[in-house]
């Protein structure tokens, strides 16, 4: 039967590809901030700061117990971890936490070692104006113009092809937005999402 399973999840998996071409982290966002009063006007975009902001205490505690999480370097454990937050989001699909990591693993991304390499990173704020999300690594906060090479200095550029290779820069030259790992907490400490596009 666990055969039978993993050759229908094995199967998904060209699918699954086809719908990680299409990012949603904003999406996600904006649906996840409070919706604005009907008579008051629509609540301004959100604002991406790169500045060093110090991690509230909630958000601070949410990285070291995902840290303590992924220490056991057990994609089960990671799901039943994501599983205690409602509405949170691994895939674009209708795939569980568990499945998608999975077949990630299988496929040979690593979803465990790619959130500790991103939680290593520096990250960025994203304010709603009623709320902040803290997002690693600060790339997945930046525009795509902004994460052109003439528009990082000489470590981010290190960092970048570390973090998604030289197949993500071209995909970043080509317009599309970060594709790599990203990871989000917000500010009261809820982790809303840890996303990636192939």
């Amino acid at each position: 039967m666990t055969r039978i399973r993993h050759a229908v999840l094995a199967s998904l998996l060209p699918a699954f590809f086809v719908l990680g071409g299409c990012d949603l982290s904003d999406e996600i966002d904006a649906r996840r901030a409070p919706a604005s009063e009907a008579d008051e006007e629509p609540a301004p975009p959100p604002v991406f700061s790169n500045e060093t902001e110090e991690l509230p205490e909630a958000v601070l505690a949410q990285r070291d117990a995902l840290l303590d999480v992924l220490g056991r370097d057990s994609v089960r454990q990671l799901a039943r971890y994501a599983d205690q937050f409602p509405g949170f989001r691994s895939n674009y699909g209708d795939l569980s936490h568990y499945e998608h990591w999975y077949l990630l693993r299988r496929a040979g991304i690593d979803p465990v070692e790619a959130t500790l390499q991103i939680l290593d990173e520096p990250y960025a704020v994203k304010d709603f104006g009623a709320e902040k999300y803290f997002i690693w690594p600060d790339f997945a906060g930046r525009t795509n113009e902004e994460l052109q090479h003439d528009r990082l200095t000489f470590s981010e550029r290190a960092r970048i092809l570390t973090l998604i290779g030289e197949d993500g820069l071209e995909r970043i030259r080509n317009g599309e937005s970060y594709p790599g790992f990203r990871l989000a907490i917000r500010e009261d400490g809820t982790w809303v999402y840890l996303l990636q596009d192939n």
